[in-house]
């Protein structure tokens, strides 16, 4: 019995292992079947961040939870949050837009974003609306949607937007709301 015993003792494992091995085949003609929709992704990233630069500086850097990209009709499609830093020449943080949904079209170099939208420029004015449009080559954002702009205690609501990429300025179309302003903003008279 002494000398069964090694052998009962490295057997087993070797037995098991074998018809662990013979018992995992696969069967080709069912791996074959297994589709991928036309439909579906090319590539599916979660937890991204992209850095997009501009005459070797980062000038923009876009966080994403889940991002879906097709190649067959160029577009990438941002979901489950997302936000965009807007950065000036020494990489520092101008401007910030979050939004629940975003699409981005790398043949019109635009990105639309959805639900939620928020964009807190460097003055810390906020705005909110349902859907804003960002087009890198006149950089400008812009929607056609109802607004709704926070300056420290004054609400201005309107129906569309029109403004530079960082929110620096914006014009708000059909403005209502009652705000005051002040001798240095833009929009106040001079008193001579």
């Amino acid at each position: 019995m002494k000398g069964l015993r090694p052998w009962i003792t490295w057997s087993i494992p070797a037995l098991l292992g074998a018809g662990m091995l013979l018992s995992c085949r696969n069967d080709l003609d069912k791996v074959a079947a297994v589709e991928v929709p036309r439909s579906a992704p090319d590539r599916l990233t979660t937890n991204a961040v992209y850095d997009f630069s501009e005459s070797g500086h980062v000038r923009n850097r876009l966080t994403a939870t889940k991002v879906a990209e097709w190649s067959a009709d160029p577009r990438t499609e941002l979901s489950e949050g997302l936000e965009l830093q807007f950065l000036d020449t020494v990489a520092q943080v101008t401007s910030v837009l979050t939004a629940r949904r975003g699409v981005i079209v790398p043949k019109d170099k635009r990105m639309e974003v959805s639900e939620n939208v928020v964009f807190i420029n460097a003055k810390g004015e906020r705005l909110e609306t349902e859907h804003l449009v960002w087009d890198q080559d006149s950089a400008r954002v812009y929607t056609d949607r109802p607004v709704r702009v926070q300056r420290k205690d004054d609400v201005i609501i309107g129906e569309g937007l029109l403004a530079a990429e960082d929110m620096s300025w914006y014009t708000i179309r059909r403005p209502k709301g009652s705000f005051s302003l002040s001798t240095d903003d833009t929009l106040a008279t001079s008193k001579d």
